[in-house]
């Protein structure tokens, strides 16, 4: 496949976005047989920053973006070692983590920073999985049984973060395609399957991302007649009640998809694909959901696994405003993002215990005090990052996330 780099400087603003949209991705490095990690704004050429990794390679299709911490995952080889390989968009810290190899099924609740993950471990039954990155334990939520299938879709998942529900489209053995709505945060496991009601005698809907702000699943139809005779790719939105798929835009110059390139930008409402137009010529696509218009130009080189990096958004809509149980302790601290110090104003006037925590689950900082009123700490000396803090008093704990710049 020839890759041509368009050197055109193209601005989101065109199709209604003004704001840098941040990517990330993988690309191998000739010079030096490693991985190298790629990062850039959308459209933008000038914007590419490489970053070498200590990976040697990488399964196809296992990326997944945790926009609660800012972690890249990727199911990385290094040495002679593979598993779960985590880079930091904001500190930029990489390791390795020997945790169970996520499939090309994985999507991550941004409002939590958990990793739900979809696996066929015996023909007819998709096990779904939960891992929790601060504990790194993995556990099975449940089972669902569906006779006939015998695989899952790759890139067909998305993630309500208002509501924990995952969103996965498969194969039912109607057959028929179908929505399978899974709400993983309830105690007792269970989940709902919608039939899709396909716009043509065979579709292929791949590339599924859940826009959390309208509450949407976008998708790419890949249409074919009833001869199996291609008619054409389409962006389309699923209805997760009626099960329809509404056409959205149709892409006619591009016949060819990168797989597993989908991505989603939740500040502008941007859903993101890699396609080779009739020109065999390899291009990012973005299409503005709310002007249903898209524009197409610069992706870098042979750069595969891309995610949206939506850190910002996360924290401003899920971990700095919180989306938790209301706190036993009623606290707030500022400045939030902070750089160089800290104010914590507590209700409780008695003794306060304050434990500040890396995103890793690592006590950075512990110290008692007789007041919470008013607790001003320096973090100058603190990495950038995001940092839980918490406050005890009286038997009774509260937690804040906070970011430091």
């Amino acid at each position: 496949m020839k890759t041509i780099l368009i050197t055109t400087l193209f601005s989101l603003a065109s199709i209604g976005i003004n704001a840098q949209i941040n990517l990330i991705g993988v690309a191998p490095n000739p010079g030096t047989g490693k991985v190298d990690i790629i990062k850039w704004q959308a459209l933008n050429p000038e914007s590419v920053t490489v970053v070498p990794s200590i990976l040697d390679g990488y399964f196809y299709a296992t990326s997944a973006f945790d926009a609660y911490n800012g972690n890249y995952y990727l199911t990385g080889i290094s040495g002679d070692s593979a598993g779960l390989y985590a880079y930091n968009s904001i500190t930029g810290d990489e390791q390795m983590m020997q945790a169970s190899v996520n499939t090309n099924i994985t999507e991550f609740d941004m409002s939590t920073g958990k990793m739900y993950n979809l696996k066929m471990e015996t023909q007819e039954y998709i096990s779904i999985y939960e891992f929790d990155m601060n504990t790194f334990q993995d556990s099975l939520i449940g089972v669902i049984y569906e006779p006939g299938a015998n695989g899952i879709i790759v890139d067909a998942i998305g993630f309500d973060a208002n509501n924990g529900i995952l969103y996965y489209v498969g194969f039912t053995n109607d057959p028929a395609l179908c929505l399978y709505s899974i709400p993983v945060r309830e105690n007792e496991f269970s989940f709902t399957k919608t039939i899709l009601n396909t716009t043509h005698p065979f579709n292929n809907i791949t590339s599924v991302n859940f826009d959390n702000v309208n509450g949407r699943i976008y998708a790419l139809n890949a249409t074919f007649d009833s001869a199996y005779n291609y008619t054409g790719t389409y962006v389309v939105e699923i209805d997760t009640v009626s099960g329809d798929i509404i056409s959205r835009i149709k892409l006619a110059e591009f016949p060819y998809y990168a797989g597993g390139s989908s991505s989603f930008d939740q500040n502008t409402g941007t859903f993101m694909v890699v396609g080779i137009d009739t020109g065999n010529v390899v291009k990012m696509i973005a299409y503005d959901t709310y002007e249903n218009t898209y524009i197409s130009g610069f992706v870098p080189g042979i750069v595969s696994e891309i995610v949206c990096d939506n850190t910002s958004f996360a924290q401003n809509r899920y971990v700095v405003t919180g989306a938790e149980p209301e706190p036993a302790i009623d606290f707030n601290v500022w400045p939030n993002p902070a750089d160089d110090y800290l104010v914590i104003n507590c209700t409780s006037k008695g003794d306060v215990t304050v434990k500040i925590t890396s995103a890793g689950g690592k006590p950075v900082f512990v110290q008692h005090f007789s007041s919470g009123e008013k607790i001003q700490l320096n973090v100058e000396s603190m990495a950038s990052g995001v940092y839980t803090v918490s406050l005890t008093s009286a038997g009774k704990t509260a937690s804040q996330k906070i970011i430091i710049q």
